[in-house]
């Protein structure tokens, strides 16, 4: 399924392979933060969106957690309830629990994904690790593995 922001879309249908199963596509944004790479371990630095519905978010929640770093990682929270447009946060659904966006002031997800790159076609996922000062995205679903704190 490709999506543009000029386009009203459902992002709640998924395209179904001929067997019925769902292939998830690759993700664009496979950025990894690692000492000495493009994106380097640092405070204040990165932010991250989660949906309390998608259990890969609750994972990067708990990683973040048991890595020690919430001090570090600032979180903002989207309502549960994926409308036609995507995630939306607290400004557009005041879902309890649902944070507004006070870093970027999106009343959904799929605007910091046109602020990240206004050209992009492609599904808006969470878990997603934004780089506040770079303006960049992780949306890899390994986002606080093993692997990509360096």
């Amino acid at each position: 399924m490709v999506l543009a922001k000029d386009k009203e879309i459902d992002v709640t249908k998924f395209k179904l392979e001929e067997d019925g199963s769902f292939k998830r596509p690759i993700t664009v944004f496979r950025n990894f933060i690692e000492k000495g790479g493009k994106f380097e371990p640092e405070a204040d630095r990165y932010h991250l969106y989660v949906s309390l519905a998608c259990p890969w978010a609750s994972r990067t929640l708990i990683s973040r957690k048991l890595k020690g770093l919430e001090d570090l990682i600032s979180v903002t929270v989207v309502s549960p309830r994926m409308t036609k447009t995507g995630w939306p946060f607290a400004n557009v659904d005041d879902y309890p629990g649902a944070d507004v966006d006070t870093l970027n002031g999106s009343g959904h997800v799929k605007d910091i994904y046109f602020k990240v790159d206004e050209d992009y076609q492609g599904r808006y996922v969470l878990p997603a690790l934004y780089h506040s000062l770079k303006w960049r995205m992780n949306v890899n679903m390994q986002i606080l593995g093993p692997n990509s704190l360096g």
